[in-house]
């Protein structure tokens, strides 16, 4: 599959708001020209609207408070909690987050191999 070059990664697509084509400028300048590939900017775009839709709602939840006059919660407040779902879920899926790009197992190995020696593999007493 094709990938963009940096040039095209740090164009924004047409019709994004101000603060989603800043966003998008700011992740792509952060990566190697051939982190993501074609199919990937749908789901970047995604990820940008998805932020600028959950500022969107912070807004009007510090504008109107978390719980509406009827002692309801804030239907903006209940969006927001999704929007943020869908962005980690999102970044995951572009691996934007350090957990993303880290295997359990390497993760694993890492520590054993730095972990040092073992009593018991220097002491024969231990061993048993």
């Amino acid at each position: 599959m094709a990938r963009k070059s940096a040039a095209a990664l740090a164009t924004p697509t047409d019709g994004l708001p101000p603060g989603a084509a800043a966003l998008w400028v700011s992740i792509s300048a952060g990566l190697a020209a051939n982190y993501f590939s074609t199919g990937d900017m749908v789901l970047l775009e995604a990820l940008v609207m998805a932020d600028h839709q959950k500022r969107l709602c912070d807004a009007l939840v510090l504008r109107d408070g978390p719980i509406t006059s009827d002692g309801a919660i804030n239907p903006a407040a209940k969006l927001s909690n999704q929007y943020a779902a869908t962005m980690a879920a999102l970044s995951g899926k572009l691996r934007l987050c350090k957990s993303a790009t880290t295997r359990p197992e390497s993760a694993g190995l890492k520590k054993a191999l730095h972990s040092g020696v073992k009593p018991w593999d220097t002491n024969p007493e231990m061993r048993e």
